[in-house]
């Protein structure tokens, strides 16, 4: 009954709704930063899961300064002496008001991650069960937020409380962020930015968080629940302090448990990257469709690579996360086909997987995908058209850019053609090497000064 009006009466319902509306708000009325490739939030339920913890950067603020507008709620009634002397003990009245505004909070951030879940099956995404370490770590850092923020606003019960308690949050929350990025905002890696519970934006769609980052969350923001819980319900300064110690014991186990760099945070989704092969062709289990769609051309490809020398003899679909600041990784025995980078790749007709597969003679650009550079990808295309006999725009990231700047490349191409057939030979086995070691200009491997 009493729980019954505190979900009537107090903040709790409008606490949910806002994290609601906010969140839809973000991904239904903005076009960034969830980007539709290499993570597309409708195309995997753990990818859904990953941008709503990003979007926790705004909506934990939210949930903390919600907490601590309700907090007043007793200062604000000019009954705190007269609580104050009734016999039941301050945890009866603290787990009713905290259980309202926890759960309504919690059920507003559920409800977004229902409407992303209704989203991934009306577009056919892929889904597992892999998302729910995700969610239930985001759950409890909402919960966590709501009572953090109902402590702050019954110890500090003034109106500039709750903004400046959300603002605060908000200044950490994206300070926390930012150090998750790492390399991307050139800012250096801290595992104490995961003590607040927004994630960088996902890059790939078959990655999730790694166990030590699930299992340190949620010791952390347990330990800060039970903490948020217990200075609501203390009524003196020694239990207010003895409240303390789960948060500072959730910090002391949490800490030496996160990942040591950034490239610690996400690893290959257990179930949507599981390999499925068809002879020397793999591909991951959310991209299945693809595995036929491959077969003829992959095949054909190969026989192709096969005249040189340590030719590839697999076609492996790229798994890792995807990184916007490193190469590609490389194998001499393997071709790798980045499908969560490469929106025409998904998409691609036998023609287009036949030429990402002899694209530099089997081998990936040495340069991230954030520098696009003309005469790399020039001599990837050329070492595809040296088979084909087609000069042709590769179907991967950037190619667009490099198509308005093609000049170079076509004259590249015309001296290639122009050499005898055991020199180009020669020159695209030497091609290979220089992509496998990333040493010296592929392009001047082929022709050199071609664009000089």
């Amino acid at each position: 009954m009493i729980l019954r009006i505190e979900l009537r009466r107090s903040i709790a319902p409008w606490a949910g709704l806002a994290l609601l509306v906010v969140a839809l708000g973000f991904l239904f009325l903005l076009s960034g930063p969830w980007w539709k490739v290499p993570a597309p939030w409708t195309a995997h339920t753990t990818t859904t899961a990953l941008w709503l913890r990003f979007l926790l950067v705004f909506l934990w603020p939210i949930a903390v300064g919600a907490g601590a507008i309700q907090g007043m709620r007793d200062s604000r009634s000019g009954m705190v002496e007269l609580l104050a002397t009734t016999s039941r003990p301050g945890w009866h009245r603290a787990v009713r008001l905290a259980g309202a505004v926890g759960a309504l909070s919690a059920l507003g951030f559920l409800l977004v991650f229902g409407v992303g879940l209704v989203e991934v099956l009306g577009h056919g995404g892929f889904v597992s069960a892999r998302f729910l370490p995700v969610v239930l770590v985001g759950l409890l850092a909402v919960v966590a937020g709501s009572w953090v923020g109902l402590a702050v606003g019954r110890l500090l019960p003034h109106p500039l409380t709750a903004p400046a308690l959300a603002v605060l949050t908000l200044v950490v929350s994206i300070l926390a962020w930012t150090s998750l990025e790492g390399a991307a905002l050139s800012m250096p890696y801290s595992r104490f930015g995961l003590l607040a519970p927004a994630l960088g934006q996902p890059r790939g769609a078959l990655v999730t968080t790694a166990g030590s980052v699930d299992l340190g969350q949620t010791v952390w923001f347990a330990g800060l629940a039970v903490t948020g819980f217990l200075v609501l319900a203390a009524n003196s300064a020694r239990a207010r302090l003895l409240g303390l110690l789960p948060v500072v014991a959730g910090a002391a186990i949490a800490l030496p448990v996160f990942p040591a760099s950034a490239g610690g945070l996400l690893v290959p989704d257990g179930v949507a990257a599981q390999k499925v092969c068809d002879g020397p062709i793999c591909v991951s289990r959310a991209h299945e469709d693809r595995l036929a769609a491959l077969g003829v051309p992959g095949r054909e490809a190969l026989a192709m690579l096969a005249k040189l020398p340590g030719a590839p003899t697999r076609i492996e679909e790229q798994l890792a996360p995807d990184s916007f600041t490193t190469a590609p990784a490389r194998d001499p025995g393997v071709v790798h086909l980045d499908f969560q980078r490469d929106e025409d790749l998904l998409t691609g007709d036998a023609t287009e997987l036949r030429l990402a597969v002899l694209a530099g003679a089997g081998l990936p650009s040495c340069l991230p995908p954030s520098r696009g550079d003309v005469a790399d990808v020039g001599a990837r295309m050329i070492a595809a058209a040296y088979f084909t006999g087609e000069l042709k725009l590769l179907p991967e990231y950037g190619a667009k850019w490099v198509g308005r700047q093609s000049g170079p490349i076509e004259g590249a191409w015309a001296k290639f053609r122009s050499l005898p057939p055991e020199v180009q030979f020669d020159r695209v086995v030497a091609l290979r090497q220089t992509l496998l070691t990333c040493q010296g200009d592929p392009l001047d491997t082929l022709v050199p000064g071609a664009v000089r």
